[in-house]
This record gives C-alpha cells, sequence and structure tokens, in this order.
C-alpha cells in the first residue's frame, strides 16, 4: 500500500514535471515548426512572387524591345515616306543620276539630328536589282531576301525585317510610280539595331541582337559588326563585350533556345525572337537585366508579413497551451496535496537538507509548527529532530560517505531503515523510512511510518523469546540427565551385580583371591565406561558462543554418535550419506542442539508409530541441502505449518512440550538466515514402501 501511495504521488509529481516540461517542448516544437512553416511559406510565397515578378520583368523586358522595334519600324518609314516625296526622284532615277540624290548627306543629317545612327537608303528596280545603295558602292540582286518575294506586295508600302548582304536590319519600303503610274521600284530605308539597344540600355537592360546562322550564307559583307560566335552573327556593333564573352563561354545555342527567360548568374536573361516573312528564325535579342536592378521591395513586405502572422499565431498557440497545462498543473497539484494529506503517514518531499513539501500530518507531529514555512524556521530539516539509539539500523542526521541521510536510503533500498523522534509530549516515537525508488529533479519521496507499537511489541516477543529458550534449555538440561541417567544405568547395574556376587560368595566362605581380582577388574571397566559417559556429554554440551567455522558433516556424525546407544536400544537404524562437505559459521552447541533436536521427535516418533523392523532416520547431505527423514508415519497436513510455533505440540506425532523445532527454526532461519522446509514423504528404502516426516535445511 505505502508503495503503491509513494509511486502513485511521484507519478503525479512527475506528471506535474512532465505537463511542465510538455509546455515547454510544446512551445519549443510549436516554435520549430512554425519557422520551418513561416520559412517553407516565405519561401514558397517569395519564389511565387520573385516568379511574378520575374515574369512582369520578362514581360516588360519584352514590351519594350517590341514597342522599340515598332517605334523604329514606324520612324524607318517616315523617313521612306518623306524620302519618296522627293518630285526630282523619278527624274534622277530616269537619268540615272544618282548623286543628286544626295542621301548620303540626308542620313549622316538624321544621324547628326536624333538618335538613329547607321541609316541606310537603298533604291531597287521592278527586277528586284539594287541600283542604288547610300552606304556602298556594291550593287546586286536582292531576290535573296524573302521579304521581297512578291512583288504586288512591293507597290505598297511596307515594313520588315531581314537580313541582307551587310546586315540584320529594319526595312521600310514605298513604292515608286512614274507619271503614268507605273511601277518603277521601290525606296528602301534601312536602319539598324542601335538605338533599339541604346534605348534598352537606359533601361537597365543590356542586349545583344544574335542573327541566326541560317543567315551567314548570305551574310557575305558585315559592316557594322563583325562579331561572330560559331556561325551566329551579333548583329549590334554597340554589344557589351563582357556579355559577349559571357555568351561564347556558356554556349551560345543555351540562350538562343530560352523559351522565355531564365535567371542565372545574376541576371535575368530574356530572349526577344525576331521572324522572317515566312516564319522561319530571323534573329534573337538575348536581354541581360542585372537582378539587383529589379525592384524586390514586395518580397520585404511578404517576409515581414509571414513572420508577423507566425508571431501572432505562436502567440495565440502558445497561450491556449498554457492556460490548459496551467489548468492541469493546477489540478494536479491539488490531487497531489490531497493524496499526501490522505495519507497517515508523514509523507515529506526533500533532498535530504530542506524540505520541499509534506503533508499535514508532519505538521501533527511537530504542532509548534504553524506551517511548512514555519516549520522550515525552526527545524530547517526533520533530519535535525532524529535521536542517536546508537544502532547501525537506526538513522542520524550524519554524513554516510559524502551522501546526507536520505541519499544513502534511497541508494540503499534493500535494507530496513528506522529514525527515532521524540514527540511534542517528550515520548519517542520509532519509525521506519521509505523512500520513493527514483527521484525528482534532485529530491526524493519520504515516508515515515509510525512502528512504535511493533519495535515494543517485538521486545516483548524477545523477552518471551528469551523465556522460551531458557524453558528449552531446561528441557535440553532434562533429556541431558536422563540421557546420562540411561547411559549410566548398565553399568551401575554391573557394578551392584559384581558388588552383590562379591558379599554372597563372602558370607558363605566362597570368595576367592581371584574372584576378588576378576571382580575389581570389571568394576574399573564400568567405572571407566561411567567416566566416558560423563566426558563424552561434557564435550558435547560443552559452551562455545561465540560462531565459529565448523564442519557440517563432522558435527552431525557428533550427534549421531551421541545418540548411538539410544538408537540401539529403540533397534532405530541411522544413516548419514553425503557426498560433500560444508564449512559453516555458527555455534557449534547451538547446531547440535538443533541437530538433536529434529532427531529426538523422529526418535519418539518412531518408538511411538513403528515396528522396530522398520525403524529408520535417513539423514543425507549434498548440493548445499541437509535431509533428515524418518519413517514415522509423519504428520496431518494441516498441522505442518503449525510445527514451528512455540508451544505446538501433538503428543502422537512426539513434539513434547513444543519447543524443540521451535528453536530449530530460530537458530537456522533467523539466526542464520537458512531456508527450512518440512513435508510428508513416501519413500523406499531396503525394499520396504515407508512413509515420514522430511525436514529439508537449504544452506544455499
Amino acid at each position: 500500500m505505502l508503495v503503491s501511495t509513494q509511486n502513485k504521488l511521484q507519478r503525479n509529481i512527475l506528471n506535474t514535471k512532465r505537463n511542465i516540461l510538455l509546455i515547454i517542448l510544446a512551445f519549443i516544437v510549436s516554435t520549430f515548426f512554425a519557422i520551418i512553416l513561416t520559412n517553407y511559406y516565405i519561401n514558397k510565397k517569395q519564389k511565387q512572387l520573385l516568379e511574378t515578378i520575374y515574369q512582369a520583368t520578362h514581360k516588360n523586358i519584352f514590351e519594350k524591345t517590341q514597342n522599340l522595334i515598332s517605334d523604329k519600324q514606324n520612324t524607318s518609314l517616315a523617313i521612306a515616306i518623306s524620302l519618296s516625296k522627293d518630285k526630282n526622284l523619278y527624274e534622277n532615277l530616269e537619268n540615272k543620276d544618282f548623286k543628286k540624290l544626295n542621301y548620303e548627306q540626308i542620313a549622316k543629317l538624321i544621324e547628326t539630328n536624333s538618335k538613329y545612327k547607321n541609316i541606310w537608303i537603298q533604291i531597287f528596280d521592278s527586277n528586284l536589282n539594287s541600283i542604288y545603295r547610300s552606304w556602298t558602292n556594291i550593287r546586286g540582286s536582292l531576290n535573296f531576301r524573302p521579304d521581297l518575294k512578291k512583288i504586288e506586295a512591293l507597290k505598297n508600302i511596307s515594313t520588315s525585317i531581314s537580313a541582307g548582304l551587310f546586315n540584320v536590319g529594319i526595312k521600310a519600303r514605298v513604292p515608286i510610280f512614274d507619271e503614268n503610274n507605273n511601277f518603277y521600284g521601290t525606296l528602301e530605308v534601312i536602319t539598324h539595331f542601335d538605338s533599339i539597344t541604346e534605348d534598352l540600355v537606359k533601361n537597365n537592360i543590356s542586349p545583344i541582337v544574335i542573327g541566326d546562322k541560317s543567315i551567314k550564307k548570305n551574310l557575305t559583307n558585315p559592316l557594322l559588326s563583325k562579331l561572330f560566335i560559331d556561325d551566329y552573327y551579333i548583329a549590334n556593333e554597340n554589344v557589351d563585350m563582357n556579355l559577349y564573352n559571357y555568351i561564347k563561354e556558356n554556349g551560345i545555342e543555351n540562350y538562343i533556345n530560352i523559351e522565355n527567360f531564365i535567371v542565372e548568374n545574376g541576371y535575368l536573361i530574356s530572349k526577344y525572337p525576331l521572324f522572317d516573312e515566312k516564319g522561319n528564325n530571323l534573329a534573337y535579342i538575348i536581354n541581360f537585366m542585372e537582378l539587383n536592378s529589379i525592384n524586390l521591395e514586395n518580397m520585404k513586405y511578404v517576409k515581414i508579413q509571414a513572420i508577423l502572422a507566425s508571431v501572432i499565431a505562436l502567440i495565440i498557440l502558445f497561450t491556449a497551451i498554457l492556460a490548459y497545462y496551467l489548468r492541469d498543473i493546477k489540478e494536479q497539484n491539488h490531487k497531489n496535496k490531497i493524496l499526501l494529506d490522505s495519507q497517515p503517514n508523514i509523507v515529506i518531499i526533500t533532498d535530504g537538507e530542506e524540505i520541499i513539501d509534506a503533508n499535514k500530518q508532519l505538521l501533527s507531529f511537530f504542532p509548534l509548527a504553524k506551517n511548512l514555512e514555519d516549520f522550515k524556521k525552526k527545524y530547517i530539516c526533520i533530519c535535525n529532530s532524529f535521536e542517536d539509539l546508537k544502532k547501525d539500523d537506526y538513522i542520524v542526521n550524519k554524513d554516510y560517505d559524502g551522501k546526507n541521510w536520505v541519499e544513502y536510503i534511497f541508494e540503499n533500498q534493500d535494507k530496513n531503515f528506522k529514525a527515532a523522534i521524540k514527540n511534542s509530549k517528550n515520548e519517542l516515537r520509532h519509525f521506519s523510512i521509505k523512500t520513493s525508488t527514483a527521484k525528482i529533479d534532485l529530491s526524493i519521496i519520504v515516508t515515515f511510518i509510525d512502528i512504535t507499537n511493533e519495535i515494543l511489541q517485538l521486545e516483548k516477543e524477545k523477552n518471551e523469546q528469551r523465556n522460551l529458550f531458557q524453558q528449552s534449555k531446561i528441557n535440553a538440561i532434562e533429556n541431558t540427565l536422563n540421557s546420562i541417567a540411561h547411559h549410566w544405568r548398565q553399568p551401575l547395574s554391573v557394578i551392584s551385580t559384581i558388588a552383590s556376587g562379591m558379599k554372597l560368595k563372602e558370607e558363605f566362605k566362597q570368595l576367592t583371591k581371584n574372584d576378588i581380582l576378576l571382580s575389581c577388574d570389571k568394576i574399573i571397566l564400568n567405572t571407566k565406561k561411567l567416566s566416558n559417559t560423563i566426558e563424552n556429554f561434557s564435550n558435547f554440551f560443552e559452551k562455545d558462543d561465540m560462531a565459529s567455522s565448523y564442519s557440517l558433516v563432522e558435527m552431525v556424525n557428533n550427534v549421531i554418535l551421541f545418540c548411538e546407544t539410544i538408537f540401539d536400544e529403540n533397534s532405530i537404524n541411522c544413516e548419514f550419506t553425503y557426498s560433500e562437505d560444508f564449512i559453516i559459521n555458527c555455534s557449534q552447541s547451538d547446531f547440535s542442539d538443533s541437530i538433536l533436536n529434529i532427531l529426538d521427535n523422529s526418535i519418539y516418533a518412531l518408538v511411538n508409530n513403528k515396528n522396530k523392523a522398520d525403524r529408520y532416520i535417513l539423514i543425507n547431505f549434498s548440493n548445499k541441502i541437509l535431509s533428515i527423514k524418518d519413517s514415522g508415519n509423519g504428520i496431518e497436513e494441516e498441522l505442518i505449518m503449525k510445527i514451528f510455533e512455540p508451544y505446538f505440540s501433538t503428543k502422537h506425532q512426539s513434539f513434547g512440550l513444543g519447543l524443540g523445532l521451535f528453536t530449530v527454526n530460530e537458530f537456522f532461519v533467523r539466526n542464520l538466515n537458512f531456508k527450512i522446509e518440512l513435508k510428508n514423504e513416501e519413500f523406499e528404502f531396503k525394499n520396504k514402501k515407508l512413509k515420514g516426516l522430511n525436514i529439508i535445511i537449504n544452506f544455499n
């Protein structure tokens, strides 16, 4: 019951501790998961937002590029239309007086007064032969250009992006008709990507215009740029050489094959494809924008919002957990207090130096203390009230090899410890001290069980046992005297007979010298028998109260030798067999008395219950077990458990006054801590089926 209560209290306190730890653990785990989830959410949200920003940036770059190209096309067309309105145009062309066209000066004038550079003006006839080029004297057919294949389309104003012999450019065309409205040819203004790339650079975009490798076969005289990467032509002469080398080192194919954009090495790289009239790849504008130039301000807000949301959620969660567990801890502490106060014994929780908690029984025993805090002020520790009774099993307030009193008890729970404390009436009370099987932090639950009545009862029983042993000794002396009388009876009878014979012969005057000498020899012989008997009994009962080491086999043999005359007189066959010896540390006389008591009971049982032919006492010692059994028919099963009780006696079972086996049990079990077992046993000996009581003493 005590262990169960201590365990329950210990579990309750540990549960309280566990609940506190659970609060901390729950907060730590919640915080950990909140951090992970917040980080995951932030990363996911930022990734999504970043993707959105990148998509938007790509879209802006794409649209910016598209608008710039569109503006350039419109501007180029405007220039072409303006030039086509020259009234002398047809006349000069008719006369092939191309010097009067003066388009070189016009192109330079535009370059000087606008952002548009490298403006080329070309005139080709209805057979697609270039008859005038402002930038070169080279003339030739334009049949290779897919944007000029539809002659009917050339009769209308149009624009295109195409690759020629000299570069990749933006073309704006205006048809030329004579006064009879006959189609003569087309005036074409060719502009390039320089102004577009410059505008993009102003917007933190670094472009590279790459002509597809399919145009290389016609690009025989590249003028503005001489740069190639493999078979790909770099069309803008103001290209950033660092980016040029970057693309070259990483493989140009990786960039012209970008679907929309990629993020790489601190750049957002966006592709703007250019197609010819047939929809084939013509060129690619690869735009580089440094990531640190992209506005990521919204990313910070996402992070701040997520962290704030997590903190708020954590606060709410922790508050809920704390409220729940605080209520649970409060209820648990209330239950612990009820459990403590419900105990009839003094229960304290202490580290051996200071009391952490205690039940109301402590204050009942120390009524001068109003409460636990008052007790601590007056006594500090309950150990200060321990009385020193100079006994090993009584705890006092001292150092036990570096441990205080409660630590010493805790680490030696297999031992029974007591404490003596005087109550408020100055009465000495005895307590059995039990500790919990586990520590709670550094504290231990200690229960003081009042065993004063048990101690007094034990003292009373010890006094009674002393009387019983004294009575047992008196009985032993009586038995010894009877044994001495039995051993003396025959020699004295012989001496008496010899003396009577000598006297009778003397009366009849028949006593001779020889008769006297022979009778004297017989008297001397029987006198020696009497003397030996006294010496044997003296040696057997010689007191050796000091424990020492003796041979068990030797001591058993001495008892059998002592009883040999009794065995012979009562026709008892006693046999002692053994397979080993055992050295036992005890009082030799107490051991002999105990074995003699067992044999005395067996003798009485055999004499009263068995014929002379079936009287056996069999003694065996093996495996440190001594077995003494007789053939006296045993005893009733329900009486076996009462045999070792003092004064228990059943006349026909031959237990005399009932002290013999009681003292045997006291000696072997209580004094030496060995075990004794009694059982009725059927056995076979010398082809005879016998039954009797077997007394088994286990020395293991």
